[in-house]
């Protein structure tokens, strides 16, 4: 008889997941192009023109105005 922990098995399916997808952030695509010392990328971001730029959340939020949190509200139970 042991008490030793069995072994669980490790759930990785995540991490296999993201292994094949596009580096680019968002992008739900697969890679599909993968060139020495560059990351795997879709042929979408891979050959297009421009180099990617991540949006700027400060202009995209700009009008925005903060979520009133619950708590805030004094006295209100």
């Amino acid at each position: 008889m042991s008490f030793a922990k069995p072994e669980t098995k490790k759930d990785d399916n995540f991490d296999a997941i993201q292994r094949l997808m596009c580096s680019v952030h968002g992008c739900q695509n697969r890679w599909s192009v993968h060139m020495d010392g560059e990351k795997p990328k879709c042929s979408k971001h891979q050959w297009q023109k421009e180099a990617y730029k991540a949006p700027d959340l400060k202009e995209i939020f700009k009008d925005v105005r903060p979520v009133k949190h619950w708590q805030d509200d004094e006295g209100v139970f």
